[in-house]
């Protein structure tokens, strides 16, 4: 799940990261 995770947030753009991270 991690792993599968990681690869999401890598191919979405940052600002769906920043959303996810808060």
């Amino acid at each position: 799940l991690g792993i599968i995770f990681f690869a999401i947030f890598f191919r979405e753009p940052p600002k769906i990261q920043t959303k996810e991270k808060k």
